[in-house]
């Protein structure tokens, strides 16, 4: 039995051969390229709404702290008040606990009255759906209702000082007659301020992380449409490049 003839490739299909091979490279190489880009693109996308999420949640924990410093503040501002009270029955000390009670005022009075500002500042995530927010806690607690009720309130301070002054004559007693139990109401409701914005923070996390795993799955979803697609022009290339009548010959 005679072996079998080997014909050889004329130029003309040894040229197909090799157009074809040039081809499936350059189709792997530009399947590659795009794979590798949708996975830079999933990566940045993932990055940064990661890192507008910390921004969100750093900003948020400013503004806490911020609402803290407003709660202890006129914690402080109240005791001040006691110790003119109860402490005051010398002018020196007494004015030494009024010039405290003043800058704790202060302090309070100004940081309530910057905090709604800061509140609006305020985002949902990225990516959130539209009119979702756990922000919306100006109007939720009276922010600018509160501020007014503490400039009412430290009138009411200073003229409870001036009646307890009259007559050259300090009466402590009449100064608390006069304020017995006014701050206990918006001390209260400053109260309520943090564990709001800590409510408010937890709810922006389980949103980012929502939102995030959203982005994640549609990213997956569109690497490995872009790996299947690659896979299957390439296949698509081979199984021509097999079925070329020079090598099926």
């Amino acid at each position: 039995m005679s072996p079998p003839t080997v014909r050889k490739l004329n130029v003309t299909d040894l040229a197909d051969v090799r157009r074809s091979l040039v081809n499936l490279a350059s189709v792997m190489l530009l399947v590659v390229l795009i794979t590798g880009i949708a996975g830079l693109f999933a990566a940045w996308s993932l990055t940064a709404l990661h890192l507008r999420t910390e921004k969100t949640l750093a900003d948020m924990t400013v503004t806490l702290d911020h609402a803290r410093s407003i709660q202890v503040h006129f914690k402080t501002q109240v005791q001040e008040w006691k110790n003119i009270l109860l402490r005051g029955h010398v002018q020196a000390d007494r004015d030494r606990y009024i010039l405290a009670f003043e800058v704790q005022r202060k302090l309070a009075s100004e940081l309530l009255e910057a905090l709604p500002a800061k509140v609006d500042r305020l985002r949902p995530p990225a990516g959130a759906a539209p009119g979702v927010s756990p922000f919306d806690l100006a109007d939720a607690l009276d922010l600018a209702g509160m501020a007014e009720e503490l400039r009412a309130l430290n009138q009411s301070y200073g003229r409870a000082l001036v009646a307890a002054s009259a007559g050259g004559q300090w009466n402590p007693v009449l100064a608390d007659s006069l304020l017995r139990g006014a701050d206990r109401k918006l001390g209260e409701r400053m109260d309520a301020i943090p564990p709001a914005f800590l409510a408010a923070a937890d709810t922006t996390m389980r949103l980012a992380q929502a939102v995030e795993a959203a982005r994640f799955d549609r990213l997956s979803r569109l690497i490995w449409s872009a790996i299947l697609f690659a896979l299957a022009v390439v296949a698509l290339m081979i199984w021509r490049i097999l079925r070329h009548p020079a090598l099926a010959r």
